[in-house]
């Protein structure tokens, strides 16, 4: 084995790519799906700035008296850039609402650069077009990130929460494009933020939001310190993602993942393969979710006998009855059936209605784990089969539908509307799907406090 620093790889490539890559040859399609990727994410912020988990964090860096020029969404005052980062950060994943990576069935990519190019970009004044450019190639590596790490990583042996290790170095990214590093700064901030990036995924066994809301908080904290680590001139060594004690051999005891990361580099965009959630839920659920209620169109709840849920097997695995209902398929489901609805505000409102929904429900829903659907594009399948006490079955076999822009503006509105009021979040959309035109995007931040 050599201890010499590997040129030329992986990391060299990937960064050079990243730093000369500029926003003008973004095509103009791919801009567009950044700007809704911000513009969903910044409705799932603000609605998660409301939730416990989220709040402690906020209280916490609060505490530690830092001053600055930065939001922090949902509350008044400024902060450091490193405490935004972590507070935003924690809010772009509080909960299950936020947009995730469709190629690898679920990914929540967006939750790693987002919150970072924001910070780091109301920190300097960026414009709206620069913000734009590194969201979309700090997506760009955790889409590809991401992608290799569902497909690579044992779900049963060798566990790690992949959102939390791939937000770590998105977060740099999108950092590091807004500082303006050279391509040998931007390896260093790529190893800095993988020395920080952590994941054990025994969330499973969570029964609230923390481990995930913190994780990615941290990541964003990470990122960003990274890059300004790497702006102050700091070394570390550049080949991260290449040869042995590297990203994906620690990870994944595979040295030799990294060259997925360059193909098609400039042709393929990840954050084209963006899934906005209809539901505030887990990815497993979304696409049962569409099909259960209609189905139950003009069915009453006392009227269901029995739903039966087919889904890849590994979907039933990652959603255990130990999780939050936004996770839980059984708990998801049967709120669900049971209530008519599942919005953000109705799973993080009073328990004890939901509670009794489940109870009511649970028994009557069944997960059936297909075996034969094992391509990552089934993740996205599924077939919903409703048994009525009359007789009746009801049945769809359905694909997820992706969300068009007035959808997205709906959902936005229901997430936001209910903090900020009918009239200002009037304003914030059409801010916020207008963010390429704004010289800087520090006035669309201030909107956004309390």
């Amino acid at each position: 084995m050599s201890n010499e620093i590997i040129r030329n790889g992986v990391t060299e490539k990937l960064a050079t790519w990243l730093c000369g890559h500029r926003y003008e040859q973004i095509p103009a399609a791919v801009r567009a799906r950044t700007v809704e990727v911000i513009f969903d994410s910044v409705g799932a912020m603000t609605a998660c700035s409301t939730l416990p988990e989220v709040k402690a964090i906020v209280e916490l860096m609060n505490a530690q008296g830092s001053s600055g020029d930065c939001t922090v969404i949902g509350n008044p005052g400024s902060t450091s850039v490193i405490n935004a980062a972590m507070c935003n950060g924690g809010m772009a994943h509080g909960n299950e609402v936020d947009p995730v990576h469709a190629t690898s069935v679920g990914g929540h990519v967006a939750a790693g650069p987002v919150p970072s190019a924001l910070a780091i970009g109301e920190s300097i004044k960026a414009s709206g077009q620069d913000v734009v450019r590194a969201v979309a190639l700090g997506y760009e590596v955790g889409g590809r990130l991401m992608t290799i790490f569902y497909r690579e990583r044992d779900y049963t042996k060798r566990r790690f929460y992949h959102t939390a290790v791939a937000a770590n170095i998105t977060s740099a990214v999108s950092a590091g494009l807004l500082l303006g590093l050279d391509a040998q700064a931007m390896q260093v901030a790529l190893c800095l933020a993988t020395y920080q990036a952590a994941g054990p995924d025994n969330m499973t066994k969570d029964p609230v939001h923390m481990g995930k809301t913190f994780q990615v908080a941290a990541a964003n904290r990470n990122g960003v310190t990274a890059a300004l680590l790497a702006h102050k001139g700091c070394y570390a060594p550049t080949d991260i993602l290449d040869g042995t004690h590297g990203l994906f051999d620690a990870y994944l005891n595979n040295p030799e993942a990294g060259p997925e990361m360059l193909e098609r580099l400039g042709d393929y965009y990840a954050i084209t393969d963006v899934m906005h959630k209809r539901y505030s839920a887990g990815t497993p659920n979304q696409t049962y979710l569409a099909a259960l209620f209609r189905l139950l169109k003009g069915v009453k709840p006392e009227e269901i006998a029995e739903i039966e849920i087919h889904m890849p097997t590994r979907g039933v695995k990652r959603v255990p009855t130990t999780r939050h209902a936004s996770i839980s398929a059984v708990k998801v489901s049967a709120i669900a059936a049971a209530t008519g609805k599942l919005d953000f505000y109705q799973l993080h409102g009073p328990q004890a209605a939901l509670e009794s929904a489940v109870a009511s429900m649970q028994d009557r829903i069944k997960f059936v784990g297909r075996d034969d659907w094992a391509g990552m594009e089934h993740g996205r399948h599924a077939i919903v089969i409703v048994r009525t006490c009359d007789g009746r079955t009801l049945q769809e076999d359905t694909w997820f539908e992706p969300m068009s822009r007035d959808e997205l503006k709906t959902k936005f509105n229901e997430l936001v509307g209910p903090q900020f009021g009918a009239a200002r979040t009037a304003q914030l959309e059409k801010s916020w799907l207008e963010i390429e035109t704004a010289p800087s995007i520090n006035a669309l931040m201030q909107q956004l406090r309390a």
